[in-house]
């Protein structure tokens, strides 16, 4: 881990990834000594933490874009970044600049040479002593894994919000709801307060529970507000809103009826950290934050012929999202599918959800340790009956798919790993804005 005093950018950044590799640590010790070394950061500023098996960056993003509506200076962390680590680290959702992470990282080499932190502290412990010396007025903090032992529940938000609850990441997590909301409902903090998403079920009653215990006043998706009468059109997606402030139509540029209910979410999170404000302001803020959201790789259509629609779905309920989204987007259009996932997804019962709208698949994996390898993801294909064959790469997967759908007048779908899209994104001439 040793890096020479004056390494450059590149360097650190490389040494930094190899902490990847180290298993993770659950729990809060370790970023807890890290932060203390430089004066806890981490309390220097109020936050608004995000957790849930899908949707948390997306309802990230939709509620950085209401705060900065409202004239808010925001501090967003999210987790993975697609292309450039520099995505994870937004001020005014401008991501840091190359020379302020130079310097960040110099200033806590040797911290990191002292405590040996996992990639996840790490970044975490850098992205908070940036948001403290940028002297936001809030942060908005996506989780990176589970919620109780994530390293971002060091801090104590103001609002907590929880998106959705379903299997992923059983090896850590649980095997069972019960538990997985046990872990997620982790992030509600004594007298902080609660947004919920999810609508029904144990894992409901499990994080209800929760907050009746630590006392923590609840906002409930689908009593305290609600959404509906979506529909989906070239531009994004349309859909009614009711909260307590707001109640009218509205458009997130972002694709999917899902993208509606990660929209209303931030909008009740929204309510709360603006509380106090005249109401007319939070509607301008909930309705202008909305419609200006920008989030790159989530069913993102590229405009030509085939077109090319890219998602990061990576789980079941994922798939499922993106299945409704691709049906009301090309009903009944011959569709070849790009697919390559992580090791420890689900990608059989991901392939046979897909299957419903793809035609012909075609099978690769991203570089990297995480990927798995196409020889399994070839079994399941056959194993569920589909129309395919596998490619070396994203690149020769995606020229053939390409291929296959020009002479049907199809289209083509990459999904299955925000590794997968951020690998295909540069040689489909898409970029990951520096400003969102």
């Amino acid at each position: 881990m040793k890096v020479s005093e004056g390494a450059s950018l590149t360097k650190r950044l490389d040494e930094l990834y190899r902490f990847e590799r180290s298993a993770m640590r659950p729990g809060l010790a370790g970023v807890e000594r890290l932060l203390a070394r430089a004066g806890r950061p981490d309390r220097g500023f109020p936050s608004i933490l995000i957790a849930g098996t899908n949707g948390k960056g997306s309802t990230a993003a939709h509620l950085d874009s209401i705060l900065r509506a409202a004239g808010l200076r925001t501090g967003l962390y999210t987790s993975p970044h697609l292309v450039r680590f520099e995505e994870r680290i937004r001020i005014d959702g401008e991501e840091i600049g190359q020379a302020a992470l130079e310097e960040l990282l110099a200033v806590w080499w040797p911290r990191f040479e002292e405590d040996r932190p996992s990639f996840f502290e790490a970044a975490t412990a850098l992205c908070f002593d940036h948001f403290a010396r940028s002297r936001i007025d809030m942060a908005v903090v996506e989780v990176g894994l589970g919620g109780r032992l994530d390293a971002t529940n060091i801090l104590e938000p103001s609002v907590a919000v929880i998106t959705s609850i379903a299997h992923d990441h059983g090896d850590i997590l649980g095997p069972t709801i019960r538990q997985i909301a046990g872990e997620k409902a982790g992030i509600v903090k004594r007298g902080g307060r609660l947004v919920l998403g999810v609508r029904a079920g144990e894992a409901r009653e499990v994080i209800l529970a929760t907050a009746v215990e630590r006392e923590a006043p609840v906002v409930l998706l689908g009593r305290d507000g609600s959404y509906g009468a979506t529909r989906l059109i070239p531009e994004g997606t349309e859909f009614h809103l009711r909260t307590r402030t707001f109640r009218g139509r509205v458009r997130t540029p972002l694709l999917g009826r899902h993208q509606a209910r990660n929209a209303a979410l931030a909008a009740l999170a929204a309510e709360w950290a603006l509380e106090g404000r005249p109401e007319p302001s939070i509607t301008r803020a909930i309705g202008s934050g909305i419609a200006s959201t920008r989030w790159p790789a989530r069913a993102q259509v590229l405009p030509g012929e085939p077109p090319v629609l890219i998602d990061v779905a990576h789980n079941m309920e994922g798939a499922a999202a993106l299945v409704d989204t691709v049906r009301a987007l090309w009903p009944g259009r011959p569709l070849a599918v790009v697919a390559g996932f992580s090791r420890d997804k689900e990608h059989g019962a991901i392939l046979t959800a897909l299957g419903r709208v793809g035609s012909r698949f075609y099978l690769t994996q991203f570089g990297g340790e995480r990927a798995a390898p196409v020889e399994r993801l070839l079994e399941s294909a056959v194993a569920a009956h589909l129309d395919c064959e596998t490619a070396p790469d994203v690149t020769a997967a995606l020229a053939r798919a390409k291929a296959w759908a020009s002479t049907r007048g199809g289209a083509v779908l990459l999904a299955g790993s925000v590794y997968l899209a951020g690998e295909a994104m540069p040689g489909l001439g898409v970029e990951v804005p520096h400003a969102l």
